[in-house]
């Protein structure tokens, strides 16, 4: 197999690994009461951008996740966008977004937010339900989720995207209408919407074993999965992606990246880059990160290169994510590969079951495979006998 020249890297991630309590539910790398070190953390994750990345192009998108990185101050986040911008650069038309939890923002915070041109906010509400919120170890309620929106608004953001968690233990699929009626009664222009996971090392996980909670039945996390495909659907927003939907013009520009398997830097702990076919994960521990950057190491705890078969079957799992599916002879141009010759028994296996549909030259899941994906992916990934 051969590889073009690799693509230019347009993207970045920056994470950042604070926030104010742990959820129940989760097991990104996050750490609550850990304000003492944001200013040393802060001055790290600037010296790891300001390094020289060899010939670089400026970025079309910019992403700051975590944790919550709203927990930083205005200035904190201004001083990382402006390293960005000046050891990187940041094209005129780039998409800058931050995410934000409700509890941590105000209507002057956000105003800042928006004057230093981060111009897309992702809010991390959930649920509209304050019980909901108190079983998942959300630190705000539901008047404030709606709040921040409206402050967002108002501080002139036009671009806001949604967060809602389905599946919860114990969850119906009435309560679940409810708050899909509520979140599109905003208008956002995106929503995203993750089906609830219960993952080794949270607190879920505990009360999971010792039956205090239950995962919602199979059945049900389909009823309600289909439910929010044809309420988003009827709403006017496109389904774009398994877990995503946007008006239309406002597809998640990052994430299709990822999805398209296209290289992006990645800042801070934890963190992971793709560059020039080599995936690098930075040390998770926010002090472990900081002493190795400060003392001129790269932080990078495990590195890989995708190469050859695992780098396509990588590039077709995450392109059947996005609906529109993936041009199989476009991917074959980049990357010189008979992409469809290389998987032929694998597609051919999965269509004929009906999990893949591939029509002129586009290969992508049916609905049958979107609900299904897990397993369509597991079939890609075994090498053939």
């Amino acid at each position: 197999m051969h590889f073009g020249h690799p693509a230019p890297t347009r993207a970045a991630y920056i994470h950042i690994p604070f926030c104010l309590s742990k959820c129940h539910y989760c097991d990104f790398n996050s750490y609550p009461g850990m304000d003492s070190i944001y200013g040393e953390y802060v001055r790290a994750l600037i010296t790891e951008i300001e390094r020289p990345h060899g010939s670089v192009e400026k970025l079309d998108t910019i992403y700051i996740g975590g944790g919550t990185p709203t927990v930083l101050s205005t200035g904190q986040l201004g001083d990382i966008l402006s390293a960005i911008s000046c050891s990187i650069g940041i094209s005129d038309n780039a998409e800058v977004t931050v995410e934000a939890n409700p509890g941590t923002i105000d209507e002057l915070k956000l105003a800042q937010l928006h004057w230093l041109n981060f111009n897309r906010l992702s809010l991390g509400v959930q649920s509209f339900d304050d019980d909901y919120l108190a079983m998942l170890g959300r630190a705000h309620g539901s008047k404030q989720a709606v709040d921040a929106y409206y402050c967002a608004r108002k501080a002139g953001f036009d671009n806001i995207s949604i967060d809602l968690i389905f599946a919860m233990p114990g969850q119906r699929l009435t309560h679940w209408e409810n708050t899909l009626d509520a979140a599109i009664g905003l208008e956002p222009e995106h929503i995203s919407l993750y089906e609830l996971s219960i993952e080794e090392g949270t607190l879920f996980c505990e009360l999971c074993a010792k039956g205090e909670i239950s995962p919602l039945g199979e059945d049900d996390q389909i009823a309600m999965y289909e439910t929010a495909i044809a309420k988003m659907q009827e709403a006017g927003y496109e389904h774009y992606e398994v877990s995503n939907f946007a008006r239309p013009g406002y597809r998640c520009r990052h994430n299709q990246f990822y999805w398209r398997n296209e290289s992006y830097y990645g800042f801070g702990a934890g963190a992971t880059s793709y560059v020039a076919g080599e995936r690098a994960v930075r040390i998770k521990d926010p002090n472990e990160y900081i002493a190795s950057i400060m003392s001129g190491g790269d932080a990078v705890a495990s590195s890989e290169g995708l190469t050859g078969r695992a780098h396509f079957a990588e590039t077709l799992i995450l392109g059947l994510r996005m609906i529109d599916g993936i041009d199989m002879n476009k991917l074959s141009k980049q990357t010189y590969t008979d992409i469809g010759g290389e998987f032929a028994h694998e597609i051919e296996s999965l269509r004929s079951r009906g999990f893949v549909d591939l029509s002129k030259g586009i290969l992508k899941v049916t609905h049958k495979g979107l609900l299904l994906l897990n397993y369509v992916s597991a079939e890609l990934i075994t090498p053939p006998d």
